[in-house]
Order: structure tokens, then sequence, then C-alpha cells
């Protein structure tokens, strides 16, 4: 399955090279917010049980920052948060989990029109990289953490006009990096994140 994804990598960026634009932008920032779907091995049915809401699924954002090196070639910083929250009672479940990436990134796609005489843009970006990830929650005052090195496959899609714009993001997390519950349930900072917020480059 990995190498599949590799190659699928490998081709769109073979069908999307060829010469930057003149006035390509060099750097960006994108303040996203999204869901993230945590990878999950027993965990939340152990939180369900107790009737306390899923941990699985968490919400957050991506904080963005990028400069261009090379003609649709990206280095690009990020750091990500997601937590969720679950109540019962007087009892109260949180699950946190970060994430600090350094990322490459190739401009697989970019276009501007003109339509009606209002100019606009469109691109599709491939993201890949490697940081440090964190996982941790608490339960009545009491808790679990842990921290390792982990990567991330993702790619965008963004539309905007002049040097703002929209875009949507995907991104999978793959880290060891996880905590047990008491009964032996473990949840990750690893899983699929979803976004969507605004760009700004110039």
């Amino acid at each position: 399955m990995k190498k599949g994804i590799v190659l699928a990598v490998l081709g769109l960026l073979a069908v999307g090279a060829g010469p930057a634009a003149g006035d390509e932008e060099r750097f960006s920032l994108e303040l996203r917010g999204g869901g993230f779907n945590r990878d999950d091995a027993g965990y939340a049915d152990h939180a369900a049980v107790y009737g306390l809401s899923d941990p699985e699924l968490a919400g957050g954002g991506v904080v963005e920052g990028g400069v261009r090196v090379l003609p649709r070639l990206w280095l690009l910083g990020s750091w990500s948060g997601w937590t969720t929250v679950g109540s019962r009672r007087l009892s109260e479940l949180s699950v946190e989990n970060q994430a600090l990436l350094a990322q490459v990134g190739f401009t697989a796609y970019r276009e501007e029109f003109d339509t009606n005489g209002v100019a606009w843009w469109l691109r599709a970006d491939l993201t890949a990289g490697a940081g440090l990830y964190t996982i941790s929650d608490d339960l009545e005052g009491e808790g679990h953490r842990d921290r390792g090195p982990g990567g991330r496959l993702g790619g965008q899609l963004a539309v905007g006009w002049r040097g703002i714009g929209f875009a949507v993001s995907y991104g999978w997390h793959l880290t060891g990096v996880r905590i047990d519950d008491r009964v032996g349930g473990s949840i990750g900072a690893g899983g699929h994140e979803f976004g969507a917020g605004l760009r700004f480059q110039y």
C-alpha cells in the first residue's frame, strides 16, 4: 500500500513538472481549521463504555509557513494541535495531540485565469515531511503522555485572488507515538487530518 502511494506521488510530480511562471509567489502562510481522526486501538470503545464522548475524533488547526527555494519547490514549517474533551457527570476526559513538522512541498499544478476582467488563480500542492509528535490525556487529574518522531504525507488545493485564497487540505500522519488506557486500549498521535482555511501568499 505504501509503495503504491509513493508511485502515485511520483506520477503526479512527473505530470505536474514544468517551468514555473515568472511571477510565482515566494512566501506563503496558511491558517487552517478542521478535524483529526486519530489511530485508535480500543481506547475510544472503552471511553464509550464509561459514557465519555469519542476521543478518536478531534478538532483543532494548523499554522503553516513556507518559502519557495526553486521553481515549484517549497520548504515548509508547520504546527498543528488537536483536542477532544468528553464529560460524564463530574468526570472529564481530554485527549490532545500536536505535531511540529518540517516539510517539502511541490506545486503539481498552478494556473492563473482571467474571468471577465477578474484575475484569479488555482493551485495544487503535494507535501511530505517529518518532525516531533506528542499526545497526552487527562482523566480526573491523572493522565499519560508520549512523544517521538513521525511523518506526514499530504496534499492541498487552493483558489484565490491576488495574495489571498482559500485552501482545503488532507494529511496522513504516520507515527508510533501513542498512549494506553487502564484496560488495554491505546490511541495514537497518527491518523488522518482534514482542514480548510485561509492562504496568504506573496
